[in-house]
């Protein structure tokens, strides 16, 4: 249990680090040039690099973290019943986008889009070992999926505009 922890902690730690690097690396230049553009601030009052969306583009953000969240709660009680089959189906669900955020990709930074497509590719590879994984590997990928949660939302915000001040 103890190495499994130190795992998590390690894994953790390399997330947020390596998140919080490309979040500054790719991002930076893209906002400064919005930010210059539009004459909107890069970052929100609380620090948060600013992401500038419709309030169509804000619902299909939430609705995706949404389903992300639901997703992840029924793979943790999947995991709790060893539950292969589930795991397999829903983190396999979870690893396609139903192809409706082609506007949000447009307009978000590529830091943004690469946690997206890492989380995406982090479901299917829990869908992909469910059904020989032991539990505490799947459980070490969630964890790892969750702390992409975290930094992207350490990261970002989303800041609702009108339709003419969003392009």
């Amino acid at each position: 249990m103890n190495k499994a922890l130190a795992a998590f902690g390690w894994i953790l730690f390399g997330l947020i680090m390596g998140v919080g690097l490309m979040r500054f690396v790719s991002t930076h230049e893209d906002l400064s040039e919005l930010a210059a553009e539009t004459a909107r601030p890069e970052r929100t009052a609380d620090g948060r690099l600013a992401l500038y969306f419709t309030a169509d583009d804000r619902a299909h953000v939430s609705a995706e973290m949404l389903g992300f969240l639901q997703g992840l709660q029924v793979i943790e009680a999947a995991i709790a019943e060893e539950d292969r089959e589930t795991l397999r189906d829903v983190a396999g669900g979870l690893r396609r986008g139903d192809g409706q955020g082609q506007a949000v990709q447009a307009k978000a930074p590529d830091g943004f889009r690469a946690i997206g497509r890492s989380m995406r590719q982090d479901f299917g590879a829990i869908s992909d070992m469910a059904m020989t994984a032991e539990m505490d590997e799947i459980q070490l990928a969630v964890s790892g999926i969750m702390g992409k949660c975290a930094a992207c939302h350490g990261s970002y915000k989303a800041v609702e505009v009108t339709e003419e001040a969003a392009d």
